[in-house]
């Protein structure tokens, strides 16, 4: 089998890549939202409540995070649904998909 030339790839198919990245980047990042909200909704606040480090106000804003969850969780699928749908190109690039 033929080694893969990245000098022939062509400029469409390089920004083809770069979109694909992006898209993975963000995926990333949505993950990681998604994490940070929902530790700090589900434990750091109810903790520092409870312990009277934070007023009882702060328990207010648990709905909204949880919310915020939930759309992160939304986004994320989309990006991992664009992301797994822009993989394609990778058959066309190279002449084995698992490489």
């Amino acid at each position: 089998m033929p080694e893969v030339d990245p000098v022939a790839i062509s400029s469409s198919a390089w920004s083809d890549i770069t979109t694909w990245q992006v898209f993975l980047a963000l995926y990333l990042i949505s993950i990681i939202a998604i994490a940070f909200t929902f530790l700090t909704a589900h434990a750091l606040i109810p903790s520092l409540v409870s312990s009277g480090h934070l007023p009882t106000q702060f328990l207010k804003l648990r709905p909204p995070m949880y919310f915020g969850v939930v759309v992160f969780i939304a986004a994320a699928v989309v990006l991992m649904t664009i992301t797994v749908q822009n993989s394609l190109l990778l058959e066309d690039l190279y002449n084995r998909f698992w490489i």
